[in-house]
Order: C-alpha cells, then structure tokens, then sequence
C-alpha cells in the first residue's frame, strides 16, 4: 500500500470487481435507517452484491434476510450500493454483537480465535452459519466475536498522526481487494504484528468524529515518515473524518484497537 502523503513506498495493483446499481433512494435510507436502531449487526451494500452473495458472505439465511429487510423484494432485484441492510435483529436485549470481525484471505477458526481471543465453542455458538469443520468461511463474512475475551475490553487507544492513500483496487497486505472508498486502514510496522490484526475493527476519532475501519493494509513508510503508531486510512475513511482531508495532508487522530 502505497501513501497518498509523503510516501515514495512500495506495494500495489491488481484489478477490481465493481458493478450494481446506483445510489440508494432516499426511501431505502430511510428504512435502513430505521432498521439500523433495532439491529444487532449491519451489513453494507457494495457493487456487484446480490442476496446470495450477501448470505454467503454473513452467513444469514434468505429467510432471514428477507424477514429482517422487508424493503428487499422477493427477487432480490432492488439492491441499491450504500444501503444498509439488518443482519441480525435484537435491540436492547443483550443479544446484540458488540464487536465483529471481518474474514480475511487466509482466515481459519484458530486464526480468528487466536487473533481475537474468543474460544472456538464461542465462535460457533454466536456464528451458527460456520459449519462444524469451519471450512464455509467466506473473505468479507462479518463474524460476531464479543464476549469470551477478557469481559469488559477496551482495548488500547493511541494519539498519533493519520495519513490516507489509495488502494486503488490493489490487493492488501491482508489478501484483499481494496478499494478508494473501503472503510481500511493500514498498521505501521510498530502495530502491525505480522498481519495479527487483519479483518480487525479499529475506531477512529477526530474532532468529534468518529469512524470504524477495518486493518486491512500495512504500512511500511509510516512509523519513518509520522511517527510511532501513525496510520494509513483509505480516502473513503479519511474523507468521513475530516472533510477538509486533501487541504490538511495528515491528521492527528485517537484510534483505538481491540
């Protein structure tokens, strides 16, 4: 991954895959949106997604979809990129996720039980779609992975300087396809820990914004060129934060990983 700012460093292309249907109408937002306060865990709409894909990649089933996403027709034609669809209901009872993970190329149940500290029987118990021999894992499938850490978990929060570039299709250090207008962020060498963080949910804030972006990326030049614990976000995570971004260049931001 190469820095928009700064940044002579390396990585970089291979082709995309994009294609849907345009904006979503401002009744779809709305019901999204609606739908957005009572659900436990969301889902994104992205170029080329139909609801099989949806379903392969979150592990809900069409029924499912469908009952928690009444906007969505019974031929799943009307898909629109940017809608957010509900993929699991519950709203104040405690049976919400507070905190996921995203697969990523590579991805096994002991990965992800390593990397995020929950057990295997947690795993599957708050993921029933992962089947017994966890060979269903899809690149891009949200899994729920609150509880069975450490209990409360705040993980630890860092001051340090942001920069952004573009992915621009090329593949991730992490093994995916990255787009300008993903929500990633690449880890400089000091918080990297050999890919350990890959599909992880970081938090980002700046002034009074706050952004949650997944590691998907590495950056070798950042910690050279920013500092210790200084990151790479995607221009689509930057530009959410700071509106002002192209004129700024970098950005000193809180950020926080779980």
């Amino acid at each position: 991954m190469v820095s928009r700012v700064f940044a002579p460093l390396f990585f970089i292309v291979l082709g995309a895959v994009v294609n849907a249907s345009p904006l979503a109408s401002p009744e779809a937002i709305a019901l999204s949106g609606l739908t957005k306060r009572q659900c436990a865990q969301t889902y994104t709409v992205v170029g080329g997604d139909t609801c099989a894909a949806i379903e392969s990649k979150t592990g809900v089933s069409d029924a499912q979809l469908h009952q928690l996403n009444p906007s969505i027709n019974s031929g799943c034609t009307n898909l629109q990129i940017g809608q957010s669809l509900c993929l699991s209901g519950g709203g104040s009872g405690g049976g919400g996720c507070s905190r996921t993970y995203t697969v990523v190329s590579g991805d096994t149940c002991a990965a992800i039980e390593s990397k995020t500290g929950v057990s295997d029987a947690s795993l599957h118990a708050q993921n029933p779609a992962i089947n017994s021999g966890c060979t269903n894992l899809q690149i891009g499938q949200i899994l729920c992975v609150s509880g069975g850490g450490g209990g409360g978990g705040g993980g630890t929060t860092f001051t340090a300087i942001a920069s952004f570039y573009d992915p621009d299709g090329g593949i991730g250090a992490c093994g995916s396809v990255l787009q300008n207008s993903d929500f990633i962020v690449a880890l400089g060498e000091d918080t990297w820990a050999n890919g350990a963080h890959c599909g992880e949910t970081v938090t980002v804030s700046f002034n009074g914004a706050s952004v949650s972006v997944i590691v998907a990326d590495r950056c070798p030049g950042c910690n050279s060129l920013h500092g210790a614990n200084s990151i790479d976000l995607s221009q689509g995570a930057i530009a959410a934060l700071d509106p002002n971004f192209e004129n700024d260049g970098i950005i000193t931001v809180q950020w926080t990983l779980f």
